[in-house]
């Protein structure tokens, strides 16, 4: 099998950011397969040939490495991680991430090395990287998926492991109006649909609107083109919660 996935061609080049140093042997290991297959199949790779991969961006790496950290970080937050909550994070990427078969491969294999190496992962650091090299919807994105994530879990979303994606919110540089509105699309309370848009149920209807249209502008799915379209689908998602939230008041208030 020839390595030309769009992950493996980014891990060759560098994973990006904490993680990287925790995926040293499993990058190693790749870099080794592909050198030797490049030989076998007579390219000049090493030599001046150029590694054939399809395109990925560094804002796709960056973004898959924090996500990958962070979800194993949420489901360490009680000092140990279940094997089925390491499956749950395997079948999440596989149902929701339409990458190729070898890079789904590939990502079932990160996972493996996370977990292992779980107890080396750094909160503050990869939040830190992340924030710095990424843009605010991106970070949006990030902490959307981090609250599906842990709701997979067949007993939802713990008290730590919420408290612990409201620090990473923090920490990635949200405020608290947008990490509120993130959860209420994941923990459902009286008014969810007000909270989703981040109004209170007294609210004008011009308030509402005007709240609906600047969550539109900051949700829209094309804010996380650079992602890959992996990603888009997932942001696509996020967007129809805000305009069902919105439809939904509109019926209740009738306008």
């Amino acid at each position: 099998m020839e390595f030309r996935g769009k992950l493996i061609g980014a891990l060759i080049g560098s994973f990006a950011g904490p993680l990287g140093t925790i995926l040293g042997g499993l990058i190693g290991h790749l870099f080794d397969k592909a050198h030797e297959e490049r030989i076998n199949s007579g390219d000049n790779f090493g030599l001046g040939g150029a590694y054939r991969v399809d395109s990925v961006s560094r804002a796709q790496v960056n973004f898959l490495s924090s996500l990958v950290g962070l979800s194993m970080a949420v489901a360490n937050i009680d000092g140990h991680v279940k094997v089925t909550q390491v499956e749950e994070l395997k079948r999440f990427f596989r149902n929701n991430l339409p990458f190729a078969h070898d890079d789904q491969v590939l990502l079932q294999k990160i996972i493996d090395e996370t977990f292992k190496n779980r107890d080396k992962l750094d909160t503050g650091m990869l939040c830190s990287y992340y924030r710095s090299v990424s843009t605010y919807e991106g970070r949006l994105l990030l902490v959307q998926l981090l609250f599906k994530i842990a709701g997979a879990d067949k007993n939802g979303i713990t008290a730590s492991e919420e408290n612990l994606i409201q620090r990473i919110s923090m920490l990635l540089g949200l405020d608290s109006g947008a990490y509120s509105r993130i959860r209420a699309e994941f923990i459902h309370e009286a008014s969810r649909a007000y909270k989703i848009l981040g109004v209170s149920r007294d609210a004008s209807i011009e308030e509402i609107k005007t709240a609906y249209r600047k969550l539109a502008a900051e949700n829209h799915p094309d804010k996380v083109a650079n992602l890959g379209e992996e990603f888009v689908k997932l942001a696509e998602e996020k967007f129809k919660v805000i305009q069902e939230a919105y439809q939904e008041i509109r019926e209740e208030r009738h306008f």
